[in-house]
């Protein structure tokens, strides 16, 4: 007997032995399931931002050496920054016109967005449309990383803005000096009238004490000398007081008559007919005073050539921006930029200087065909034989030669023009074949992991495994891999991104087909019996799907998935509460709002301040909350319309002290969701402009009543199966999770930044700061959701948020791009990263609201006490 009860009691050990190790072999492939889950996200954000945004610029590429015989010993460039051609041609200043119409060879510059001072710069000096990967390097002290005309010159000298200048000569081969006057000067304020004009003023007359100095005496008579000047005042008032004002053309017409004392100067001082002058300016500006899209006042410039070697007669031509540097090189007889995607303008070459000409536009073609050959390497594809267009733009160059050898000048700048173009479209092909062989690999690992997750949320181990089908599959890719890796090694490709992503890809459908053979996906059935109610899911699920897609772009699509919403509930429902109705009714009025505007409306915010007061004496049952809350409230007022200043200590005591007016609510869900909103609505305010506290108020309401609806809609289903109504749950988060992002703004206003959101904090500049109160705000609609799924959540629905949010994220990678304003590739960039990491914040936010769901200050006294009885 005793034998036997001894038995039994192993026998129960061994079971939990084994339970055990069970236990602890999931908790294992768990870590591992969001471990690679993890490195898969960090790799697809990293990818994209790679395949769009990586430099196109190839170091070490051969320099193409320049020919003999060039008209012009030095050439003198002037920038007038954010002059559009529009406003310049209406009313021509008195020079320039005269120059134009008897003295040289004109057009317009047609710029490519993004059309800003720094990507127009790097066009006109280096013929490179703006390094993509700029703009994660910051601005003014952003590494000079890409060849120039100021580099290959002699010797240049520039003058202008901090901003501009030190481009150029951090990082220069010790040839390009510059002077910037002090970066205070650069004043924006409309209130400043003509003291812009000194901007221009301190370029002029610092050239004139450079030509009083040595530095001049010692390039007096050198070839390839630059002078290079930055002129910003036409920018700076064009922003004040717009293009089209009075002060925009006495600043034109300024900068006019500067120009025309210093090519006498410069006449005088250096010899007539030997000096080549470039009027030009770096972008255009809208009549609203701005740029950076594609509008034609602001792509549009003017371009102005005349002097030694240059047209006399008033010659038209237009010009893509790009193509300024090839003309300044040739005109002084200096190598065309290594990275330069121009194509010499040879039209406003005076005709005698044909044969010099031929030869530039010979070079032109060379120092593509280099980048052809650079990028094409960069494709892995110069292991194989040569491409046929390399084949062909080869022969071209050959054509080109032969026809030079012969005298043939005429037919070999006809065939030069040719190649050019035809070089420029090779060069174009071969960029766009590798992101399109990056987005492939990336889309199977994307693919791969989608897979993997939806069979870890709805999978079920099969109970015969084909241990043979397994086996095979895992020798077979884990060959492919390696041959894979071989290939790259053995082979002279130098470019190890693409085995990287190509290797990843590999190993996420190796894993997939892994989960396919192991487990098959069930997903339970609705308890309705009725089929159509099931399919209502599955299509509301969808549908919603496809509204957070289209809203990102368009905020009126969510307001039709809140009215889907509606309809979704009420199919399940036989009766819809009034509240959650019409709060959802409300919240899809939102989006159609226009968006909040930094200028505050006073009376829009006070109107949330009294609505919320009746919150208050209605629901809240406790006097003493009720007071507290009332004075938080009416501090908060007084401090709104400015009657008490609380930015020294009174908004910072109401926004420091919001989780003790939070924890001092009941933990019950209702009374904690009421104090959780009414803990956030003050500070929320003290950041707000127009309509957000109506918008968190509603938001909230209808959260409160959807989960006290949900036992009913959404049946409470075990941690492990997958229903369609987990989909629905989840897909109804990721929808107000979005709100909150376009509820009051669009995907401009998120990215903006207005220091006058903060002024009941701080109004001292400090971009730290400022920015971290701006993503309180943010955040403040983003915890009343979190904390919302947190009374909802559960394993499935929360893998079936990520779920969701990973396929929204797949067609948005191929929506982000590098071409266009800064507006359109940053708005790019934040649809992809918003959809990506949605999941994963709702996540986030599910498990920080923990404390604010739970804490309760009375119970923490008792807490302790009891610990300590415990121990006693």
């Amino acid at each position: 007997m005793l034998m036997k009860r001894w038995l039994d009691i192993t026998d129960c050990e061994l079971s939990d032995s084994a339970k055990y190790k069970r236990q602890w072999i999931k908790v294992g492939k768990n870590y591992l399931f969001g471990l690679w889950g993890l490195i898969v996200h960090l790799i697809l954000v990293w990818g994209v931002l790679d395949v769009n945004f990586h430099s196109p610029i190839i170091k070490e590429l051969p320099i193409v050496a320049a020919p003999n015989g060039a008209p012009a010993k030095r050439v003198l460039l002037f920038v007038a920054d954010g002059l559009r051609f529009q406003t310049f041609i209406d009313k021509p200043p008195s020079y320039l016109r005269d120059v134009i119409e008897n003295k040289g060879a004109w057009g317009i510059s047609h710029t490519r967005v993004p059309t800003e001072s720094r990507p127009g710069h790097v066009a006109i000096a280096a013929g490179l449309y703006e390094d993509p990967s700029a703009i994660f390097k910051g601005w003014q002290e952003n590494p000079v990383d890409f060849d120039s005309v100021f580099n290959q010159s002699h010797a240049t000298w520039a003058w202008g803005s901090p901003d501009i200048i030190p481009m150029f000569t951090k990082g220069s081969k010790q040839n390009v000096y510059g002077k910037s006057y002090p970066s205070a000067w650069q004043d924006f304020d409309a209130n400043l009238n003509n003291r812009t004009m000194r901007l221009d003023s301190w370029v002029f007359n610092a050239y004139l004490e450079w030509l009083q100095s040595l530095a001049s005496e010692t390039v007096r008579n050198q070839d390839g000398v630059i002078l290079f000047f930055h002129l910003l005042g036409c920018d700076t008032v064009g922003h004040a007081k717009k293009p089209y004002s009075r002060e925009y053309i006495e600043t034109m017409n300024h900068v006019d008559v500067r120009i025309e004392q210093t090519v006498n100067v410069t006449e005088t001082f250096f010899g007539k007919g030997t000096t080549a002058y470039v009027f030009t300016a770096d972008h255009g500006m809208t009549d609203w005073g701005s740029h950076g899209s594609g509008l034609p006042s602001e792509t549009e410039t003017p371009l102005i050539a005349w002097g030694a070697g240059v047209k006399s007669f008033g010659f038209r031509q237009d010009v893509e921006q790009a193509s300024i540097a090839p003309l300044i090189a040739s005109l002084i007889g200096i190598p065309v930029p290594t990275n330069n995607e121009g194509a010499l303008p040879w039209q406003y070459f005076n005709a005698d200087y044909q044969g010099y000409i031929a030869h530039a536009l010979l070079s032109n073609v060379k120092q593509l065909a280099y980048q052809v050959i650079g990028n094409r390497a960069l494709s892995c594809g110069n292991s194989g034989p040569t491409d046929w267009r390399e084949m062909q733009l080869n022969e071209k160059i050959h054509e080109i030669e032969q026809h030079l050898k012969r005298g043939n000048m005429g037919e070999a700048i006809e065939e030069g023009d040719k190649a050019i173009v035809f070089s420029k479209e090779t060069l174009s092909f071969f960029r766009q074949y590798q992101r399109t062989r990056f987005l492939i690999c990336l889309s199977i690992m994307w693919l791969g992991w989608i897979i993997i997750l939806f069979l870890k949320i709805a999978g079920v181990k099969r109970r015969y495994l084909r241990i043979s089908l397994l086996l095979l599959t895992n020798i077979g890719f884990a060959s492919l891999l390696i041959i894979t890796l071989i290939n790259y090694i053995v082979s002279d490709c130098r470019n190890w991104r693409l085995p990287c992503y190509a290797s990843f890809a590999i190993i996420s459908v190796w894993f997939a087909i892994v989960a396919i053979i192991t487990s098959t996906p069930v997903v339970e059935a609705s308890r309705w019996r009725s089929r159509w109610k099931f399919f209502m899911e599955i299509g509301g699920t969808l549908f919603l799907l496809v509204m957070l897609f289209i809203g990102l772009s368009y905020r009126f699509a969510l307001s039709i998935g809140m009215l889907s919403t509606i309809l979704i509930q009420g199919a399940q429902l036989k009766s819809i509460q009034a509240p959650m109705l019409w709060t959802s009714l409300a919240l899809s009025v939102f989006p159609l709002f226009p968006v909040v505007e930094p200028h505050p409306r006073v009376y829009v915010v006070m109107s949330g301040i009294c609505v919320t007061m009746l919150i208050v004496i209605i629901n809240e049952k406790s006097r003493t909350r009720k007071i507290i809350e009332i004075l938080r409230l009416i501090v908060t007022s007084l401090v709104y319309t400015e009657l008490i200043d609380g930015r020294f200590w009174i908004s910072w005591i109401i926004l420091l002290t919001t989780p003790l007016c939070i924890w001092y609510h009941p933990t019950e869900v209702k009374s904690r969701m009421l104090g959780i909103m009414l803990g956030l609505f003050c500070p929320l305010t003290l950041l707000s402009a127009s309509y957000e506290p109506l918008f968190f108020l509603t938001l909230t309401i209808n959260l409160l009543w959807w989960l006290q609806a949900v036992p009913t809609i959404l049946e409470t289903t075990s941690e492990d199966a997958l229903t369609t109504k987990d989909l629905t749950k989840a897909a109804l988060l990721m929808l107000y999770t979005l709100l909150c992002f376009f509820g009051t703004g669009n995907m401009a206003s998120i990215s903006s930044f207005d220091p006058s959101w903060t002024r009941h904090f701080v109004t001292v500049f400090s971009p730290f700061l400022m920015t971290s109160l701006i993503l309180v705000k943010l955040s403040i609609p983003l915890i009343i959701v979190g904390c919302a799924s947190y009374a909802l959540g559960s394993k499935s629905i929360s893998l079936a948020v990520l779920f969701l949010g990973d396929c929204l994220s797949l067609p948005l990678m191929y929506c982000v791009t590098p071409y266009g304003s800064w507006l359109d590739i940053g708005s790019a960039i934040s649809k992809f990263i918003i959809a990506i990491t949605l999941p994963c914040l709702l996540l986030l936010l599910q498990c920080l609201s923990r404390p604010l769901m739970k804490l309760h200050l009375e119970r923490l006294p008792t807490g302790l006490l009891r610990h300590k009885t415990h121990f006693v």
